[in-house]
């Protein structure tokens, strides 16, 4: 999870738009390894996690109200960023911590 944490520190800092094809890459990629490592992840791990999704979700739905050929694509990338991120939020409160915990210890992430 933190390399997928650390490059998204780093999409984050950039002044321009990384391509389709570099979105989607990263996208699959960290896809993939939730759909693999989910149940085995910390809860460090499970909030980076989900302040990733939220990113990506926010972007591709931003990209998808675009007029573009891959606005579809995206679209279909933020609802499944959102599923997730609403998967893990529902895994950590069942797991005890707060709903102002979880936006708490995100917000620290972004700063």
């Amino acid at each position: 999870m933190d390399e997928y944490f650390e490059k998204m520190q780093e999409y984050l800092k950039m002044d321009t738009e990384i391509s389709y094809e570099e979105f989607a890459d990263y996208y699959t990629r960290f896809m993939e390894s939730l759909n693999k490592n989910y149940q085995d992840l910390d809860r460090e791990a499970l909030i980076k996690g989900r302040f990733i999704c939220s990113i990506l979700q926010a972007n591709a739905v931003a990209r998808a109200k675009r007029k573009t050929p891959v606005a579809r694509r995206f679209k279909k990338m933020g609802e499944k960023s959102g599923f997730w991120a609403d998967a893990i939020k529902h895994r950590l409160l069942k797991e005890g911590m707060t709903a102002a915990e979880i936006e708490k210890e995100q917000q620290e992430l972004l700063e």
